[in-house]
């Protein structure tokens, strides 16, 4: 698949089929994320696997609570029963760094760009992914860390869902680069 393809073609998918992913899938795109641009080198990342459905209702449910508690204004939308965080997908990422005041600004930076590898691959397989924001919430929840399997010394930079979108995703539009300034 070309590169234009699937940078322009990916989608943020919230929907997706109990179908599971291949173990070869997963590793491929763990692969991809391994040859993001890292500063100095330091390849910061770190992942956790989830396929376990409970396991990712309890982080759903438990992400739930946490924005209710932080993000006041978002409080009724997160009182549903229904699955708003991982939207019932069949693998949870957790890219996680350790926790380095010197370094948690690079750290993240790097892991995101590793997403981004990670979001290409996994297109470029059929794939749909989606970018959990509100789940680095749990990072102020340690006991809640220790369960889903963060060590003590690390912390959530990019949590992401995975799986076979339910529907094929539609086409994106994008403004044109916003130049502030364009120096010669």
């Amino acid at each position: 698949m070309e590169l234009d393809v699937c940078i322009k073609g990916r989608r943020s998918v919230r929907c997706y089929t109990k179908e599971p992913v291949s173990k070869e899938q997963i590793e491929a795109i763990l692969e991809a994320g391994t040859w993001a641009p890292t500063g100095m080198a330091r390849e910061p990342w770190r992942f956790i696997v989830i396929e376990d459905e409970k396991l990712i209702n309890y982080v759903s449910d438990e992400t739930k609570v946490v924005v209710q508690q932080m993000m006041p204004p978002l409080a009724e939308r997160f009182k549903t029963k229904e699955d708003i965080i991982c939207y019932n997908a069949t693998v949870l990422i957790l890219i996680c760094g350790e926790k380095d005041p010197q370094w948690s600004s690079l750290n993240l930076l790097d892991c995101v760009l590793a997403t981004q590898n990670m979001f290409l691959k996994a297109y470029s397989f059929g794939l749909g992914t989606c970018y959990m924001g509100f789940v680095s919430y749990l990072n102020s929840k340690p006991d809640i860390l220790r369960k889903i399997g963060v060590p003590e010394n690390y912390e959530l930079m990019v949590p992401f869902i995975l799986g076979h979108p339910k529907a094929k995703q539609g086409v994106g539009k994008r403004k044109k680069p916003n130049i502030l300034k364009w120096i010669k």
